[in-house]
Order: C-alpha cells, then structure tokens, then sequence
C-alpha cells in the first residue's frame, strides 16, 4: 500500500474535525481515490473513507485502517518538516 496524489488542504479553522488533506491509495493491483485526512480538535488524525451520497464505498479491517490512517498522518507531517525546522 501507498499513498498517493496527496493534496494538502487549505485550514478552514473552526472547532470541529476539519479535513486537511485528500488522497489515494495504491495498492499492487488497484487504486483507491477520495479519502479524506482530517483533523480533530484534540490534534489527532482520522482517515475519512471514499463515500457517496453519505454512503461510504470502502470498509477495511481495522489492521489495515490503522496502517492508511498513520501513513496518511506521516504524509501529511512530512510536508510540513521542513518549515517546523526552520522556525
């Protein structure tokens, strides 16, 4: 598994989970787009699966959700590094 596409959001503030990131998965024999990262109020990242009209259209085990949540959480702080860094 691999993140792809990673696109860093802009931060429309406010108090509730707030998406930060959208990408996809890439996996040996398919790719899975439309997840979202998103940032709770306490600071800790959730991955949102793909869904429509409400509906998500992917489920994974809960091994597996731990894995995309932290490599899309260590995408999303990698970006960031090197400006942490500098300051």
């Amino acid at each position: 598994m691999q993140i792809i596409d990673f696109v860093p959001l802009p931060d429309p503030g406010g108090s509730t989970a707030r998406t930060v990131a959208r990408f996809s998965l890439s996996f040996p024999d398919m790719k899975l787009s439309g997840f979202r990262l998103r940032l709770r109020p306490n600071g800790t990242f959730i991955v949102a699966a793909p869904a429509t009209d409400g509906m998500r259209v992917a489920n994974f085990k809960p091994d597996l959700f731990r894995q995309i949540n932290s490599a899309a959480e260590a995408a999303y702080r990698g970006l960031y590094a090197s400006d942490r860094n500098c300051a």
